[in-house]
């Protein structure tokens, strides 16, 4: 849910690879790689974002650098149903493809509360 801000965080190594066709929707979007040399979930952890005109994500294909038993090396999945809650914009629908099998992650009842506030904002 909050992989921009990690990206943004966790002193990742990120370029701008130009555009590209995203892997699942098969429509050009800009390609901005992000790779962990160490951190991340584990290091050599790469993840691809496929950008829209809007600035929003509209794909990513993340790779594990290291497998991990149980876990999935190779993952595709769409970035759709956003809604906002507070100043935050939040992708709560990711269909895709992990190591070769279909998925959904799907969030729900998503709020934030500000700072000095005592009310949660729910994304809407």
């Amino acid at each position: 849910m909050l992989l921009p801000l990690h990206v943004a965080w966790d002193g990742a190594n990120v370029t701008d690879e130009g555009m590209g066709q995203t892997p699942l929707g098969k429509g050009p979007a800009e390609r901005i790689v992000v790779q962990y040399a160490s951190g991340g979930y584990s290091p050599g952890d790469t993840w691809e974002l496929f950008v829209g005109p809007d600035k929003r994500i509209l794909e990513m294909r993340y790779h594990r650098g290291v497998p991990v038993p149980g876990l999935p090396t190779a993952v595709l999945a769409k970035w759709e149903g956003y809604q906002k809650a507070g100043p935050l914009l939040i992708s709560t629908d990711h269909p895709g493809i992990a190591d070769g099998h279909s998925y959904r992650i799907t969030l729900s009842d998503v709020a934030v509360k500000l700072t000095g506030s005592k009310n949660w904002i729910l994304a809407h």
